[in-house]
């Protein structure tokens, strides 16, 4: 459920999914807590602040973790594309709870096989 969590070609199952979802989840609430704590502090804004770049952040890292996933499966089809669009658009509905949901089912996707 939790191995090879940073393998983006890897075919997962609907469990591998969701481990994958749990980890990126936590990394993505610690890594923002932190940046958002740091800036929040910097700034002089506090809380405010660091929402800010929490919800920043979660946007930016669904839509990375997406395009990164359809680029190590060589599966940039229009369909898959409009998917890892829409995880930036629940991202900044939601968050990453939500921002991260397409990004799992990416993962369990086929990759196409190239001849090189």
């Amino acid at each position: 459920m939790f191995s090879k969590l940073f393998d983006f070609r890897l075919k997962r199952t609907a469990k591998q999914a969701f481990g994958f979802y749990v980890v990126y989840l936590l990394l993505l609430l610690l890594v923002a807590m932190l940046l958002g704590g740091i800036v929040g502090i910097i700034s002089g804004q506090g809380f405010q602040a660091g929402l800010k770049v929490g919800q920043l952040m979660a946007i930016i890292v669904c839509l990375v973790l997406s395009f990164v996933i359809l680029n190590y499966k060589k599966s940039l089809s229009p369909g898959n594309v409009i998917l890892a669009l829409l995880a930036g658009i629940l991202a900044m509905l939601g968050g990453g709870l939500l921002g991260l949901i397409p990004v799992a089912y990416l993962t369990t996707l086929a990759g196409r096989e190239t001849s090189e």
